[in-house]
């Protein structure tokens, strides 16, 4: 017969035993010991100089001496002067009190009884303030949840990452956001790998917020939101499909600067920027669209530019329109507005063809000079024929014949266009024309003509309505004025012609001139 409790090993009594009280009295000992199992401590290696009979500690020191070598892992006991050590089982529980904890024997060692707690491993169901469901392992329900990162001075890094893992790309991990547990907004990766917010009114229909691309970082809005949808071809792409605006903008109060899209420029980087450079562009909008064969992009652009380096003093700026012409595909600038506040027309070769409409206004390079459309032709603004010639000789004049009177002297001939050779004045482009001439009469010896005459030749044919003359001319006193209000056609010549009857005589060089003037 087994001659100790299995359990404790207290002692038990043997029949005919004789001083039974002893054994008796050592089971009630090791009771009192065990029952309530309260240890003041487990971290020392050797008996405490001054116990106190009933003084309990775990002994989990691999080699502890005095009176407790040879008791490692026991539960040493002090009573009546002497140390003994009760040897655990696997399951025992005991109480720590500089530690107040408790801890468990498993066998071989004394271990934390919340290290377990700490250390959960395959759990497959765990619910706080509710119960875990099937397919929701884990289930919570409480008002408020903090996740705060360990402390160095804990052995912690100070940082916290809370990690969300798929097994594929085609997966998704995300937080879904629910309303009475009907869906409402999901973040995450939604079956692809670029993190997207969308959004339902219902939990039934989805629309896509934002999708950030994970090759680029660049953010999509509107059409590009949706989980799959194309790449953001910028930092910020905004598509839109239907109708209403891409982008809109509200500002609402006293600030002169409301709605306002800012742009900051600067060289080199953002943690070391540079000074801008003339030509820089500040902040511009581009436009472009499809066509059959693919996208044509930049086709109208608007930019704020640097005109100058930029330095402490001088940040002048300007703006500059570019469009591409009709049956064009490369853009060109078409209206500035220059750092000193002059509106610029930058100047073009010729007048446009196609698409003129009334009001519309060009610099032509080749002419020097602003034009205006009426809807018909373009009429020149700036920069008009002008001219005034005179001669250097006195022209004689027969009787009976249309001369042509020689001017040979430009005294005035904006764009060259009067001819000297030919005494011409060869008309630019096609337009309206005030046309002048005076010539004097000088007498040629004694004769006396009955008149003088004189009209303007167009290519060398009369131009209709504009002879006129004068009776009895007095030498040195009379006098032939033509002018004439006339449309004449680009490349047209325009000579002087005058007429004696009755005698010769000759037109002045002192009192005579040519002149004219382009009107559109």
């Amino acid at each position: 017969m087994a001659q100790t409790t299995p359990h404790l090993a207290l002692p038990l009594l043997a029949g005919g035993q004789a001083g039974k009280h002893v054994t008796h009295n050592e089971a009630l000992l090791a009771l009192d010991a065990l029952i309530h199992l309260a240890c003041r401590d487990k971290d020392v290696s050797e008996p405490p100089a001054s116990p106190a009979d009933g003084d309990r500690y775990l002994v989990v020191a691999q080699n502890p001496t005095g009176a407790w070598a040879g008791l490692s892992g026991q539960v040493a006991v002090f009573g009546d002067g002497v140390w003994t050590g009760l040897v655990p089982r696997s399951g025992w529980l005991a109480y720590v009190a500089d530690e107040d904890a408790f801890y468990r024997f498993d066998g071989t060692r004394w271990s934390r009884l919340l290290d377990g707690l700490r250390t959960l491993r395959n759990v497959t169901a765990l619910g706080l303030g509710t119960e875990a469901e099937a397919g929701t392992p884990f289930a919570a329900r409480l008002d408020r949840a903090l996740w705060s990162a360990r402390d160095p001075a804990e052995g912690g890094s100070g940082s916290l990452a809370v990690v969300l893992n798929k097994a594929a790309s085609a997966n998704a991990v995300a937080l879904l956001f629910q309303d009475a547990f009907s869906g409402r907004a999901e973040l995450g990766l939604l079956g692809e790998d670029a993190v997207g917010l969308k959004v339902s009114p219902d939990g039934a229909a989805w629309h896509g917020a934002w999708r950030a691309d994970p090759a680029t970082g660049h953010l999509g809005l509107g059409a590009l939101a949706a989980p799959g949808a194309a790449a953001a071809r910028a930092p910020l792409h905004v598509a839109r499909d239907g109708a209403g605006p891409g982008l809109c903008l509200d500002a609402y109060g006293a600030g002169a600067t409301g709605s306002m899209i800012e742009g900051r420029i600067g060289r080199g980087s953002r943690q070391a920027p540079l000074p801008i450079r003339a030509g820089d562009c500040l902040i511009g909008l581009s436009g472009g669209g499809f066509h059959a064969g693919g996208l044509a992009e930049g086709r109208l652009t608007l930019r704020g530019v640097a005109e100058e380096d930029f330095s402490a003093d001088a940040q002048g700026t300007g703006i500059a329109v570019e469009t591409t012409a009709l049956g064009g595909t490369v853009p060109r600038p078409v209206v500035k507005v220059r750092a000193n506040g002059a509106l610029e027309l930058v100047a073009r070769a010729g007048v446009p063809g196609a698409g003129t409409a009334p009001g519309q206004i060009v610099f032509d390079s080749t002419a020097g000079a602003f034009r205006g459309c009426t809807g018909a032709a373009w009429s020149r603004l700036t920069n008009l024929a002008r001219f005034r010639a005179t001669t250097s000789f006195d022209n004689y004049v027969g009787v009976g014949v249309w001369t042509r009177i020689g001017f040979n002297t430009g005294a005035l001939n904006d764009q060259g266009l009067f001819r000297a050779a030919d005494s011409a004045f060869v008309v630019p482009e096609a337009g309206v024309y005030t046309l002048a001439a005076g010539l004097a009469f000088k007498r040629n010896g004694t004769s006396a003509p009955a008149s003088l005459q004189a009209r303007f030749h167009r290519n060398g044919v009369a131009l209709d309505g504009t002879r006129r003359g004068v009776g009895g001319p007095v030498d040195g006193v009379s006098t032939v004025g033509l002018f004439a209000l006339v449309a004449l056609a680009a490349g047209d010549a325009i000579t002087v012609h005058a007429l004696f009857t009755g005698a010769d005589g000759y037109v002045a060089a002192a009192d005579s001139d040519f002149s004219g003037v382009g009107l559109a």
